[in-house]
C-alpha cells in the first residue's frame, strides 16, 4: 500500500518522517464529484492537512475499532485518540458498506501504541466508493467502503 499523491517517508539519519500533502492536496479539488461526500468532506475539512490545527488528522492513535456485520453490509467504526498537545478532541470515523480492510503492523518496541502515531491519509476514488489509506508510525490501515463519516467528539473520548 503507497499512497499516489501524499508523500511518507522516514527522515535519512534522524528520528522522524518527511510529511507532504502538497501533491494531494492540488488533486483534492478535481475529485470533488469522484469520490462520495462523505469522504470528500472529510478529506477536504481546512484542518485536515494543516499540521498546527486541532483537526489535523496527524499525531491521532487509534484506540478502538469494531467491524459489524448489519446483514446486507459491513461497517467499520474507528476511534482515535487525541494528542494531548495538539487536539482538542478524538476523532471518530464510521465507514459504511465495507468492501476491503487491510491492516499492516511493524514490529513495535513496546514503548508506544503497537500502531503508533498517524502520520498522513489519502482518500481516492474507487469503483466501490473510495479508499482510504492510512499511514501510522509502525503500519498502515487500508480502507474501500461506499463512504464514510468522520465526527470529531468534544471532551475526553475514553
Amino acid at each position: 500500500m503507497l499512497m499516489k499523491f501524499v508523500r511518507v517517508a522516514p527522515l535519512e539519519d534522524q528520528y522522524g518522517y518527511s510529511l507532504d500533502p502538497q501533491a494531494y492536496l492540488g488533486e483534492l479539488p478535481g475529485l470533488k464529484g469522484a469520490l462520495p461526500s462523505g469522504a470528500y468532506a472529510f478529506a477536504s475539512h481546512a484542518g485536515h492537512y494543516d499540521f498546527g490545527s486541532t483537526r489535523c488528522v496527524k499525531d491521532l492513535t487509534v484506540a478502538e475499532a469494531s467491524l459489524v456485520d448489519e446483514g446486507e453490509e459491513l461497517s467499520l467504526t474507528i476511534r482515535l485518540n487525541p494528542n494531548d498537545w495538539k487536539h482538542e478532541s478524538g476523532l471518530r470515523i464510521r465507514y459504511t458498506d465495507v468492501r476491503d480492510v487491510r491492516l499492516a503492523v511493524d514490529e513495535g518496541d513496546g514503548t508506544i501504541p503497537r500502531l503508533g502515531s498517524l502520520l498522513l491519509d489519502e482518500l481516492l476514488p474507487h469503483p466501490d466508493g473510495f479508499t482510504h489509506e492510512i499511514a501510522f508510525t509502525n503500519g498502515s490501515l487500508f480502507v474501500v467502503a461506499v463512504d464514510l463519516v468522520a465526527t470529531w467528539e468534544e471532551g475526553d473520548p475514553s
